[in-house]
């Protein structure tokens, strides 16, 4: 596969804010927006493969890697930068949203983004209960304290659900050490995820094409989330990546950048 070039660039979202965003390839236009606890570097792998067709637009939600940030914070703030880079992509971009990104590009879409098609890739929508819950405070304490590893030990606990074993698998891994230094970033987007409660419905009646990838592993409840659109969006395919959980982007980028190129591709 040739190596694509990456450009670095900026763009203004609505509040002022500079939201960094990386650019390659040629070809139809396709948004990447990462998930918590990371930066858009975590989908270079993916969209390197994604470039050799399309124009790969991965951004840097606020507050990390080439984004600065502002001392408001919601859902509409993220829509926001979302939809200005929309704006630089242009008309007929897909946009692809991962975790919480995958919220952030709903609500997107459900306040008048204009898109050709949508990717989610496990939005944890509090279908049954609240994502972060009472836990949000033990989490929040442990940032407080300056621990973010102690942080993320509650995160992988009440809001990943994984297993102790998991827990201690992802710690031994390469993600967790950035996970432990942007952990500061989640409390508040936490807090946004369980608000969502009340637009789950609204998410559920969008008409946009729409691709739901799920990891065969994945948690309980992001397999829910992903099930509960999948039974209401009236345009909808969705792909089971086999043995892969939460991060088949950074485990298997090919198997996931094939897929959505199919799906584009329709």
């Amino acid at each position: 596969m040739k190596t694509q070039e990456i450009s670095n660039h900026t763009l203004e979202s609505a509040d002022g804010t500079r939201i960094g965003y990386r650019r390659l390839g040629t070809g139809t236009p396709i948004v990447l927006v990462h998930g918590s606890i990371s930066t858009g570097e975590q989908w270079l792998a993916v969209a390197e493969q994604l470039a050799s067709s399309h124009t790969v637009y991965v951004m840097d939600r606020r507050g990390r890697g080439l984004s600065a940030d502002a001392d408001d914070y919601s859902l509409q703030t993220e829509s926001d930068d979302i939809k200005a880079m929309l704006a630089v992509a242009g008309k007929g971009s897909a946009l692809l949203g991962h975790s919480y990104g995958a919220i952030c590009t709903l609500e997107a879409v459900r306040t008048g983004a204009s898109v050709s098609s949508l990717v989610l890739y496990e939005p944890p929508l509090p279908v049954d209960a609240p994502t972060a819950g009472a836990a949000l405070g033990d989490y929040a304490a442990a940032v407080e304290a300056g621990d973010g590893d102690a942080a993320m030990r509650v995160a992988a606990k009440h809001f990943l659900r994984i297993t102790p074993e998991e827990t201690e698998g992802l710690a031994a891994s390469p993600l967790w050490p950035g996970m432990v230094e942007l952990s500061p970033t989640w409390t508040r987007e936490l807090t946004e995820i369980d608000k969502t409660d009340v637009l789950i419905e609204e998410y559920s009646q969008l008409d946009v094409p729409t691709l739901l990838l799920v990891g065969e592993v994945s948690p309980t409840h992001l397999v829910g989330a992903s099930r509960h659109l999948q039974q209401r969006l009236a345009n909808v395919t969705h792909k089971i990546f086999p043995g892969q959980n939460h991060f088949a982007h950074v485990m298997d980028p090919t198997s996931v950048a094939e897929t959505i190129n199919a799906f584009l591709a329709r």
